[in-house]
């Protein structure tokens, strides 16, 4: 798994330090922003991921560390196959949350077989997740994933021409996990758009301006209009997270995608965000927002059918996630000025969606997506 630790808010709870002369209280002391605090990652390095690797595995690989913001990841390359990606988790990341994460993939093994994610591997005791004791004196957990090769679609530019590759692909990995369950699945993390009107205390670090009014009034929309009608869809356990990122394509055919990564950002919340937040990372790459979008909500369309309900509100949806991914990032980077071109990378091509895509008549927009998913089913 290219895992690179893409959210830059993986889920925390728990006891951990706030930042430096940032207080959480008043609007911030909101449990949801419990990930805006700061736990360091765990001491892991790489002759530690090695000994780990050998001792829980018996497996003998060289490892290498990616980049990451909390937790500590090797990518493990040995004289055979493609290799694998040991996980030690941030100490502040709750166990069940790692847990769900582990058994959503190994449903998927079951349920989906052919879908190209990530697979567990156990150690040579049958362990999924290992407990794991830092030299700091925190506790973590330990796991090992198989690692799919290919690049990422945000190297390649590409993105366009996959849409509706995305819309299939969404649509089947949605279909996967459609009847897994775990107690850790409806857990509050800032990425799931259902909560959008709690994350406008983030805009305090916009400047006063076109745009900050703009996600502020779009926040009130959602509120007043969308917040309400999200109990009566279809809910489930999701990916929520397809951003370009985490599609990586066969070098060697460019035109398929390989393997889809990072299930962090899981969450049991309304289906119709988990198409809305794929949706949202097509608004920016057309001259025309709309096709994209289209293309890929007829695919999405061909193997899962949307009803009424879920169209009705996707417009609105797909501009929560453009919100939501400008005012989380925004917030963060100003906190972490040394990692902000890590943390902003899609900052850009969500405030390109908003000049755009967001910015069309709502009316228009259902309309055309009303007639994708038609054009789907037929």
């Amino acid at each position: 798994m290219r895992r690179r630790c893409d959210d830059p808010f993986p889920l925390a709870t728990g006891l951990c330090a706030p930042f430096p002369g940032v207080p959480m209280s008043g609007a911030l002391s909101d449990p949801i922003f419990a990930v805006l605090l700061d736990s360091p990652p765990p001491p892991v390095d790489t002759a530690a991921a090695e000994a780990l690797l050998r001792d829980l595995w018996g497996i003998e690989g060289r490892a290498e560390s990616l980049a990451c913001e909390r937790d500590a990841n090797f990518r493990i390359t040995t004289e055979a196959g493609p290799g694998y990606v040991l996980k030690v988790a941030n100490p502040a990341e709750a166990r069940a949350t790692t847990a769900f994460q582990v058994e959503a993939l190994r449903w998927l093994e079951r349920t989906a077989p052919t879908l190209p994610v990530p697979r567990m591997v156990a150690t040579r005791g049958g362990d999924f997740l290992t407990p794991l004791a830092l030299a700091d004196g925190r506790d973590s957990t330990v796991r090992l994933l198989s690692w799919v090769p290919g690049t990422p679609v945000a190297r390649t530019g590409g993105a366009g021409a996959l849409a509706a590759q995305i819309g299939t692909l969404a649509a089947q990995l949605g279909a996967g996990l459609a009847g897994f369950r775990h107690p850790a699945a409806g857990h509050e993390i800032l990425w799931d758009i259902r909560h959008l009107p709690r994350l406008t205390p983030l805009l305090a670090s916009l400047p006063a301006g076109a745009l900050r009014d703009q996600l502020q009034a779009e926040i009130d929309h959602f509120a007043a209009a969308v917040a309400p009608r999200l109990p009566a869809l279809r809910w489930q356990v999701v990916h929520n997270d397809l951003n370009h990122h985490n599609l990586v394509i066969d070098p060697q055919a460019p035109e398929r995608i390989a393997g889809v990564l990072d299930f962090g950002d899981m969450v049991r919340t309304a289906r119709a965000i988990d198409v809305a937040v794929a949706a949202s990372y097509l608004t920016h790459l057309e001259d025309d927002p709309l096709a994209p979008v289209m293309r890929m909500v007829a695919a999405y369309a061909a193997v899962t059918p949307l009803d009424a309900a879920e169209i009705e509100l996707l417009r609105d949806l797909i501009v929560a996630r453009l919100v939501a991914s400008i005012a989380i990032t925004e917030w963060r980077a100003a906190r972490y000025p040394e990692n902000a071109e890590y943390i902003l990378r899609n900052n850009r091509g969500a405030r390109a969606g908003m000049a755009g895509f967001a910015a069309l008549p709502r009316a228009d927009v259902t309309a055309a997506l009303r007639a994708a998913a038609e054009e789907g089913v037929r």
